[in-house]
């Protein structure tokens, strides 16, 4: 199985419950990510590659979308600072393509934000809700939210 794990804190969380899985081939543009996978598995790993983002130690640019672009994958696991109803977004520009290669790439497509980012908007709009197949959650995401996401046909989990 392939998997790629976004840049981000959520993320960061969920390698470690990877961490058991040696036969996973997983990519990230994370570089936190990845070293935390080198020294905690045998999973085969790739790194996007691309320009450095230093203040989230992640990769992003012509290169990282250019390589995601060449993939398949089973499942992207997609993060964010900021989503609705509608969309996932993110405050810089550059993180942009990467997303929507990264959802490109894959047979399924599972959202994973904690419920705090919910109802917050970054500046650009990275990937429509409606391309997501899951979304993965905390318990603490309003009821009015859960009834908004539910409408966009969107497989919800709520994580406790």
């Amino acid at each position: 199985m392939s998997l790629y794990l976004d840049a981000g804190t959520t993320s960061l969380a969920l390698e470690q419950a990877l961490e058991s899985l040696d036969d996973l081939l997983i990519v990230s543009n994370d570089l936190m990510v990845i070293n935390y996978l080198i020294e905690h598995s045998e999973c085969k790993l790739y790194h996007t590659g691309g320009l450095v983002l230093r203040e989230n130690r992640s990769c992003v640019g012509d290169s990282s979308t250019h390589f995601l672009r060449n993939l398949n994958v089973d499942i992207s696991f997609i993060s964010s600072s900021s989503w609705n109803a509608r969309w996932i977004s993110t405050p810089t520009e550059a993180k942009v393509a990467i997303k929507k290669a990264a959802v490109a790439a894959a047979n399924k497509r599972i959202l994973i934000c904690d419920s705090s980012k919910y109802g917050k908007v970054g500046t650009f709009n990275a990937v429509s809700l409606e391309e997501m197949d899951i979304v993965i959650t905390d318990s603490n995401l309003p009821e009015s939210a859960k009834s908004a996401l539910l409408q966009t046909g969107v497989h919800l989990v709520v994580a406790e």
